[in-house]
């Protein structure tokens, strides 16, 4: 299935994994959960996109992550709390796999080393969501949307192309700024050489934006 957390299991026991799992197609802006659900499934991304978000007091909404094809989420949640902690939405139209929990507790109570081996994997996914949380406070918001778009590239040097795969509102959400502060951003970013037209973001000088990056201070930004 190629997700990490299926890797080297056997086809047999896959298949015990998955036994109440089913295949669904959720339009845009369909509401999956909401916080304080019930968790009995997680769900496999084969195609669109997916976000986690949780609301501010004020309404805001703060993206948490946006899971694409290839991916799945709220394991952690069906596999210990019970209740999902966020709040899950389709931003592109999506065909997924709902996988049940009954099927699935009952195939890890039976095989203790295969729920260990989950269990890491369940793990190191909180780990790097604690330190990206831990980056957001630390970061500058030109940081931020530069650090993003760097990691949606291969490329290490020259120039590259990025096509966002959802609306700036949402990269806005993303790492954690408001919209308008977006435009801003983005128009201090033209003088590291990054330019936007509509979903589209051209990187001028890969190597010169991830320098920027590394080396910039907390009170240092890039002129408009």
């Amino acid at each position: 299935m190629g997700l990490p957390m299926f890797d080297g299991i056997q086809s047999e026991v896959l298949n015990r994994l998955l036994a109440d799992s089913s295949a669904i197609n959720r339009r845009r802006s369909t509401l999956l959960f909401g916080a304080g659900d019930e968790a009995d499934c997680f769900y496999i991304v084969l195609d669109g996109a997916v976000k986690l978000f949780a609301l501010a007091q004020d309404g805001r909404e703060s993206i948490v992550e946006i899971f694409g094809p290839g991916t799945s989420f709220a394991e952690a949640a069906m596999l210990a709390t019970g209740k999902f902690p966020l709040h899950a939405e389709v931003i592109e139209d999506a065909s997924l796999i709902r996988v049940g929990r009954r099927a699935f507790m009952h195939t890890l109570h039976s095989d203790h080393a295969l729920a260990y081996r989950m269990l890491a994997g369940l793990v190191k996914w909180n780990r790097r969501l604690a330190m990206e949380i831990r980056d957001l406070k630390e970061r500058t918001p030109w940081q931020r949307v530069a650090e993003f778009l760097l990691a949606q590239t291969a490329a290490s040097e020259g120039k590259a192309d990025i096509a966002l795969p959802f609306n700036k509102e949402v990269l806005a959400s993303r790492v954690g700024i408001r919209r308008e502060s977006l435009s801003r951003v983005l128009s201090r970013l033209r003088a590291l050489g990054v330019h936007t037209s509509g979903n589209v973001i051209r990187i001028e000088d890969v190597a010169l934006l991830r320098r920027a990056c590394l080396e910039a201070s907390g009170d240092w930004a890039p002129s408009a």
